[in-house]
């Protein structure tokens, strides 16, 4: 029964004053279905963890994000990219929507754009598994090159041309120094 339950609280099923019962860290639950014995009508607490917050303020963009664990542990192996850098970099570009597009054009989970995702190997972003393989192939690369997950990932947003012109560094671009904080942070979540 309470895999039932679990499942249930994971795929956000409405639930009288759900808000309310997270936010508290308890949720309760009547078990419905069962006809006689102790458990008949009565009701099954959780007392949820707080510590492990959710890390995006979006509500629900988390349990996207987890939905697609089975397709980047596939991806990370085959690739060879950390599966939690990959979790991140998701959570981080499009909070697990596969259909996202940035104003600038980049599009699907890792949010890339059409040539780099062409040069990936990918000819339809918002094809969630070409999308993933293209976006960990090219962090690979990146990993490969800087040698440095911080380098990789303001690669990875600002471009390579604007690593090499600020000397190898981290480009002193505010958007860019918040990207690979956010998602440094999330890594740390999803290493959990």
């Amino acid at each position: 029964m309470p895999r039932v339950i679990l499942l249930a609280l994971l795929l956000n099923i409405a639930m009288a004053d759900a808000d309310e019962a997270r936010a508290a860290g308890r949720v309760e639950m009547v078990i419905g279905g069962l006809k006689s014995g102790d458990a008949a009508g009565q009701s099954l607490v959780i007392e949820l963890d707080t510590s492990y917050a959710e890390p995006t303020s979006a509500r629900g963009a988390l349990s996207k994000v987890l939905a697609w664990t089975p397709l980047v542990d596939d991806v990370a192996k085959r690739v060879g990219v950390d599966r939690a850098l990959l979790m991140a970099v998701i959570d981080v570009e499009s909070g697990g929507n596969p259909f996202a597009v940035s104003p600038k054009g980049a599009t699907g989970l890792m949010q890339l754009m059409p040539q780099t995702g062409r040069q990936r190997g990918a000819d339809d972003l918002f094809d969630p598994g070409q999308n993933l393989l293209a976006g960990a192939r090219l962090l690979d690369a990146l990993l490969a090159t800087y040698g440095d997950v911080s380098l990789a990932l303001a690669a990875y947003n600002a471009g390579e041309g604007a690593v090499r012109k600020f000397g190898g560094g981290i480009p002193p671009y505010a958007e860019t120094r918040r990207y690979v904080e956010r998602v440094m942070g999330r890594v740390a979540f999803y290493q959990r």
